[in-house]
């Protein structure tokens, strides 16, 4: 027997105590004796009211006994092991990231999962009906309640991912799709793993010995780059090896590195001379886990600023904040008729273009125009006399900013559900952020003279916070580096279609017609490429590495019926939990009902 919560069982030392309360209380039965008699009973009772001598048999003592122990087991939460009957068994493998590690230089803990799992069918009764499920970032059923022949056939289909895995949310979506009582679960994972009813645990150990690169950030300049290379010792020994730095294929760096288990230290390579796109740094050195002892990252090309267009009669407000940014060219036009193309932002102070640029991103102060208005194709409140004190709200745009306010009068509500509000009055949003024909907007729903916004501090701020989330030149992606299931957004302001070359040089078509797109999930490690223009062979690449923080624990309590890896191969026969929690259960409130029931007849008058 075994039990999931084993401190639980301190409660059987409330056993004693209650023997005690029972020897120390006084008993006294009235009776209608003779005064003679009454004398002589007195004295036998002080004889009896001695400790030692109360503990001759009482029901009432023993059935409380009775009841505090069951309630403890069930605290406890025991548990036996049977041989299988032949109810439905689930084998939920473990296939993230984590599960390549190789120990001994022998099979990855998800193969070995897969042999003993194939050995535990082999030894299940034939009427026994089988389920396939693997979980990481999500849970894939490969079959359900099938026979042993197919259960095999599925668990050869289990692949390695590099997905980080996700435990708590796996175990729930399967607790949920097979019901625990009818169900015997093998759970083979490396993490920890939270008690789950009728669960077998194959828990693998963490690796003695791995070294990974955790991070590679790279500062572009006009003739090079420098780079910072972030490794950690995982293992339980020193490590001593050589750290190689490409870029573009080419050995760019080399640094001999002795690094104590448990550290993590930075190493710096400076003014690398060439024009390179792909770094990637290198451990070599030979560990349980080989996979983390690269990482790759594509280096941005220095930011030239950003050319801003103001359209409109002027405005000594947004000159002046936009001004002060030292990555942005202002320029400024009344005519809009003739915009040219080639800007990062416009600015539409109460002017709304019959044509928008084909790049760019925009603010528009609108008019009180609706002709002119209906060509943004907004939803917004007829009344545009609107007066009172605006709040930022939590928004995209409104870092640091949330909560404060401003005076605006004769505003116009944003009722179009498309935009995100950024701030309102009375609950309605006078500024709102969204996307206009593929471009990323903002609507200011007054006129800026109308408002004692440019008197706040929270003016340069909200300008600055939309500044950075307008797409900067050159950059596709808000980063260039990834990991495996997270989401890569596309800030493309092209509504065709494109090409993503992946590591094994195997093409996909992504649709860009969103904005922002979001490419499909993917966890190849490597190099990846979105080409854009096929005839100009415009092509944007990022890169996606293993997911080292996936390599530590969880933190969630070790359930309490696991076989650690090294006991695993040693199973002689096929052996089910059964909990015994819900028996004791009962087993308790019967023992509760019994005493309540001697106790009411002993003291009936």
């Amino acid at each position: 027997m075994t039990f999931s919560q084993p401190l639980f069982l301190m409660f059987l030392l409330t056993i004693p105590v209650l023997i005690f309360l029972y020897m120390i209380k006084p008993r006294h039965k009235k009776v209608i004796i003779p005064s003679t008699f009454l004398w002589e009973r007195l004295k036998k009772q002080k004889r009896i009211a001695k400790p030692a001598q109360k503990l001759r048999f009482s029901l009432l003592l023993l059935l409380g006994i009775f009841a505090l122990f069951s309630f403890s087991m069930y605290l406890a939460s025991p548990n036996i092991f049977i041989k299988n009957t032949g109810k439905n068994v689930v084998f939920a493998f473990d296939n993230g990231a984590s599960m390549s590690c190789r120990e001994d230089d022998s099979k990855s803990y998800l193969q070995k999962s897969k042999e003993i799992a194939k050995d535990i069918i082999d030894r299940l009764p034939g009427t026994a009906r089988v389920s396939i499920v693997t979980f990481s970032d999500t849970v894939e059923v490969l079959q359900k309640e099938g026979t042993r022949s197919f259960a095999k056939d599925a668990i050869d289909r289990v692949a390695q991912t590099y997905y980080a895995t996700d435990v708590k949310n796996g175990l729930n979506i399967i607790s949920k799709l097979f019901k625990p009582s009818d169900t015997t679960l093998f759970i083979f994972t490396d993490k920890n793993v939270p008690y789950l009813e009728n669960a077998k645990l194959y828990k693998f150990p963490k690796p003695k010995d791995n070294v990974s690169i955790e991070n590679i950030s790279c500062v572009s300049s006009k003739d090079g780059f420098d780079a910072l290379v972030e490794i950690k010792n995982r293992g339980i020994k020193k490590a001593s090896f050589e750290l190689e730095l490409f870029a573009d294929g080419k050995l760019v760096g080399l640094k001999n590195i002795s690094l104590l288990p448990g550290k993590a230290e930075s190493f710096l390579f400076e003014n690398i001379k060439g024009n390179y796109k792909v770094v990637w740094g290198k451990i070599n050195y030979h560990d349980a886990l080989e996979k983390d002892n690269i990482f790759w990252t594509v280096l941005e090309p220095v930011r030239a600023k950003q050319k801003v267009l103001y359209v409109g009669k002027g405005n000594f407000f947004f000159e002046k904040v936009w001004l002060s940014f030292d990555d942005v060219e202002l320029y400024k036009t009344q005519d809009g008729k003739n915009i040219a193309g080639d800007f990062d932002i416009y600015i539409f102070d109460q002017y709304i273009p019959q044509k928008f640029p084909q790049k760019g991103a925009f603010i528009f102060v609108l008019p009180n125009d609706g002709n002119a208005l209906k060509l943004l194709g907004i939803k917004i409140g007829k009344n545009d006399s609107n007066e009172g004190y605006a709040r930022f709200v939590k928004s995209s745009v409104t870092q640091n900013i949330i909560g404060m306010d401003f005076a605006v009068q004769k505003a116009v509500y944003i009722i179009d559900r498309a935009f995100e509000p950024v701030a309102k009055i009375g609950g309605k949003p006078i500024i709102s952020f969204g996307n206009i024909q593929n471009h990323p907007s903002i609507l200011f729903g007054f006129a800026i003279d109308n408002s004692d916004l440019p008197l706040k501090v929270s003016f340069p701020i909200l300008m600055a916070n939309i500044k950075s989330a307008f797409v900067k030149k050159n950059q596709l992606f808000e980063k260039t580096a990834f990991y495996p299931g997270e989401e890569i957004r596309v800030f493309s302001y092209s509504d065709k279609k494109a090409d993503l070359i992946l590591p094994d040089g195997k093409r996909e078509i992504v649709d860009l017609s969103g904005y922002p797109s979001v490419l499909p999930k993917k966890d190849a490690l490597g190099i990846y490429s979105l080409v854009l223009n096929e005839k100009s062979k415009e092509s944007y690449k990022f890169a996606i590495n293993f997911p080292t923080y996936a390599l530590d624990d969880s933190g969630d309590s070790l359930a309490g019926n696991n076989i650690d890896f090294s006991d695993a191969g040693k199973i002689n026969s096929v052996k089910m939990p059964y909990s015994l929690k819900d028996i004791f259960l009962i087993l308790a409130l019967i023992f509760l009902t019994l005493e309540w029931m001697v106790f009411l007849n002993e003291n009936r008058v």
